[in-house]
């Protein structure tokens, strides 16, 4: 019996854990709405609706033998009802009662334990005391935070719901993953048809060839048996043939419906654990808020695209991260009332918060028009700290990057809220657990804008299979930036870097960190080298790399014990051959590659070119094929620039100077067709050579791709790297 009323007990806490953080939620934001709120039958729907969510509170508090909160329930719902039956004014100095009572309450949730009874008293105090009284003890600068409407979502009735445990919804997910690795195999197999298909459809060849002879046989009955035999043969080939077609059309069909039924049920479990980036909202306005009335600075808050939808797991893990970014745009970015004044800026400062979904990223914008990073005090502050100072050569965006290093403050003052060296080094932690990226802008005297970029899922990805001597790895494709093949490299401070966008970046070879040996190093292929450059929060790293394979999504499984933490590695995937792949971990290979000092000995020798290249612009989404092509030409002997679609293409083209384009059709943006009539129409480029290499393969595709004006119409299926550079050297 007793363990039946424990049992009884502990489901009803879970129960009450649950429903008061949901009170507690929208008395945050309702009182939030309250501060700015000013018609007055607004105001007496918002007192009704905290009253009643505090009345809730308290009940559901004594239910569970809470006093605690049961007490500081009550109290807040007197205070609450004061306001809606009589004149007692819910200013600011009365709203941080009532933030700090719903503060304590989450504490007591949380398992702290903390006297209530001096906030039991200031609450009775507001109510006990005349209009204006209390508040003359309760001394705090007002200060004045506005809000846009799409920052505080209004409170609207949902669906019939029920509660499921987040780990329910994560052996889902797994068993959803299984279902990933089954589809990967059946494509392999589809592919393994193909090839059975293809090698049986040249038997009609090898017929035609022996049909020829049999005239030639003479009429004798050992002869005759033969042709017997051969057209025996021949009839159980064609036989063969069309099973094998029926049976290949048959698997390619369930192949298809497998994929289909897998990315649904995949999708339908994403969006149960999606929730919209509003509902941590409230937590962020309070923080703003509570900054605004630290500082006294005046503060307009807003929020665009807060009905984006996140993972529940990313978007709890994100709540940190943001916290100290808007702390900081509040107490380091926005300047006093007095210094903007002076500087010609509004009075009122603005921080904003912009969520966008762009594929399988999410993008979070934190912006304030302050005056941005100092870049002189975090060059001094990086030098105090003493660790990885900057270098005096170095531009003011590498060293604004010192602002998320560990220590690194540029508070004057040591404060309740800022001056301890932690801050912006949270954020970049938090984002390299996510294998997420940072990007800051950085417009001293006018603002500063950090963007976080994050999956949308953690639960399956996509990745690029790259090939280190002889074995195979792969990168999760949301820390790969870009490709490039490995021509120039130079030495600085004792580490070797490539040169890319004009910004230098390590540059180390993938065996040296993974600690293969030597022999892995495949000397032979030097020439071929690849660097992949990966990001993680605001640090890039290149890799060296034998050949990029393929990009392909994968069913990503954590190590086991006794490996749960293996340097360098996030887990395991299997390929649609069933081989098993190392799935690598970015922000530990940029972690190992910090003391890579010595040049790897896989490392190509600097080539030296003579006399003038061809200069060729490839055209193409895909960066599996982008970076095919772009070696097949470099190869050659050719200078390539890249675009992703045909808009980057034209706006290339008005810069640079190429003779010859070679494009894919189907793209975002502007398609290979548009750009192909974009040329043929400009006067300056039209006479351009254009090939189209596409895998629409119809008669119709290729009329509709030269009557556009291409060259050339090169399909991907029969691809042939000789077509292609034969055709190039016609067309030059």
């Amino acid at each position: 019996m007793t363990s039946t009323k424990e049992d009884l007990q502990r489901k009803l806490l879970q129960t009450f854990q649950a429903e008061s953080a949901e009170h507690i939620q929208k008395l945050n934001q309702t009182l939030l709405q309250l501060e700015r709120e000013t018609d007055g039958d607004a105001r007496a729907k918002l007192l009704q609706d905290a009253f009643r969510t505090a009345h809730s509170l308290k009940g559901a508090a004594r239910a569970v033998s809470l006093s605690d909160i049961e007490q500081l329930g009550h109290a807040m719902e007197s205070v609450l009802q004061q306001a809606r039956d009589t004149a007692l004014p819910l200013d600011p100095n009365t709203c941080d009662v009532l933030y700090d009572a719903l503060d304590t309450i989450q504490q007591h949730l949380d398992g702290q334990t903390i006297p209530v009874d001096p906030l039991v008293t200031r609450l009775t105090a507001l109510v006990d005391s005349t209009p204006g009284t209390a508040h003359a003890s309760l001394s705090a600068a007002i200060t004045p935070i506005t809000h846009t409407q799409s920052a505080a979502p209004s409170i609207v009735p949902s669906e019939e719901t029920i509660r499921v445990t987040v780990r329910k919804l994560d052996d889902m997910m797994a068993q959803a993953s299984e279902l990933v690795v089954s589809e990967i195999s059946a494509q392999q197999r589809l592919e393994d048809m193909h090839a059975i298909r293809d090698r049986i459809a040249r038997w009609p060849k090898l017929w035609h060839e022996i049909k020829a002879l049999m005239p030639r046989l003479t009429g004798t009955n050992g002869e005759k048996r033969l042709v017997e035999v051969l057209m025996k043969q021949h009839d159980f080939m064609q036989a063969l043939l069309q099973d094998i077609n029926s049976l290949d059309t048959t698997f390619g069909r369930d192949t298809l419906q497998l994929s289909m039924a897998n990315t649904r049920l995949q999708d339908n479990i994403r969006r149960v654990r999606m929730v919209p980036f509003q509902t941590i909202l409230p937590g962020f306005e309070r923080a703003v808020r509570d900054a605004a009335r630290s500082e006294n600075k005046p503060i307009s808050f807003e929020v665009y695209g807060g009905e984006v939808e996140l993972d529940k797991r990313i978007l709890e893990m994100l709540k940190d991260p943001l916290l100290h970014l808007l702390r900081n745009a509040v107490i380091h970015g926005i300047e006093s009332s007095d210094t903007r004044a002076a500087a010609g800026k509004p009075p009122v400062g603005q921080v904003s918060i912009s969520v966008r979904q762009r594929g399988n990223e999410i993008h979070i914008e934190v912006c304030d028009d302050g005056h941005g990073f100092d870049v002189e005090a975090l060059r001094q502050a990086s030098a105090r700290n003493g660790s990885s100072p900057a270098r005096s050569e170095a531009d003011s965006d590498e060293i604004v990057t010192l602002a998320f290093q560990a220590g690194i403050s540029t508070a004057q003052q040591i404060t309740s809220m800022a001056g301890r060296g932690v801050g912006l080094d949270v954020v970049r932690q938090s984002i390299e657990e996510l294998q997420g990226r940072i990007k800051v802008e950085n417009n001293p005297g006018q603002s500063a804008a950090i963007q976080l970029i994050v999956p949308v899922s953690l639960a399956i990805s996509r990745g690029l299979i790259i090939q280190v001597g002889k074995n195979r790895y792969v990168l999760p494709l949301l820390s790969v930036e870009k490709i490039e093949h490995l021509t120039e490299t130079f030495t600085i401070e004792e580490r070797l870097v490539l040169l890319t966008n004009g910004s230098p970046i390590q540059l180390v070879s993938l065996v040296d960190l993974l600690e293969l040996p030597a022999n892995q190093a495949n000397n032979d292929e030097t020439q071929n080298l690849l660097a992949v450059i990966i990001a993680v929060a605001d640090q890039h790293l290149a890799l060296l790399v034998n050949d990029v394979l393929a990009e392909q999504e994968l069913a990503v499984k954590p190590l086991a014990s006794p490996l749960k933490r293996v340097r360098n590695v996030a887990g395991t995937a299997l390929l649609g051959s069933g081989e098993p792949v190392v799935v690598l971990n970015p922000a530990d290979l940029i972690k190992s590659a910090r003391g890579s000092r010595v040049p790897s000995p896989i490392l190509p020798e600097p080539v030296v070119v003579t006399g003038p290249l061809a200069r060729i612009l490839v055209v193409d989404d895909s960066i599996t094929t982008r970076t095919l092509e772009k070696n097949i030409l470099e190869a050659a002997g050719y200078e390539i620039l890249t675009a992703i679609d045909g808009t980057e293409a034209l706006t290339l083209l008005e810069q640079q100077t190429v003779a010859l384009i070679v494009s894919d059709v189907q793209m975002p943006h502007m398609d290979g067709i548009e750009l192909t009539r974009r040329l043929r129409a400009n006067e300056r480029l039209k006479t351009l050579p254009l090939i189209l290499v596409t895998s629409l393969e119809s008669r119709e595709d290729r009329e509709r791709g030269m009557l556009a004006g291409a060259d050339a119409y090169i399909v991907k299926r029969g691809f042939d790297q000789a077509d292609l550079l034969a055709t190039i050297e016609r067309l030059l």
